[in-house]
């Protein structure tokens, strides 16, 4: 899987929509954590303490999450959307 210059995987399996999460490296986090889960604008967001993880962790995990949710495997389910077919 690739990514353009935004972030975003330039690799879609066939008809499914892009994946609707992101990763990013923070200064800090509360009580000291590693990582953190959060919702921004309808996106799954994990939230990663800069220098808690390696820059080629970060990328390959975010690989891997993105094919996870890319190809179906992983789907978000919204409150005001409803739950959605697997």
């Amino acid at each position: 899987m690739a990514l353009d210059n935004s972030g975003e995987s330039t690799n879609h399996d066939g008809d499914q929509p892009a994946a609707d999460f992101d990763m990013e490296f923070v200064a800090q986090l509360p009580d000291g954590r590693a990582v953190f889960p959060a919702e921004r604008e309808g996106k799954f967001v994990w939230l990663v303490a800069k220098g808690a993880m390696t820059e080629q962790c970060f990328h390959e995990m975010r690989e891997y999450l993105l094919h996870i949710v890319g190809s179906g495997m992983w789907t978000q389910n919204w409150e005001e959307k409803g739950p959605q077919p697997v």
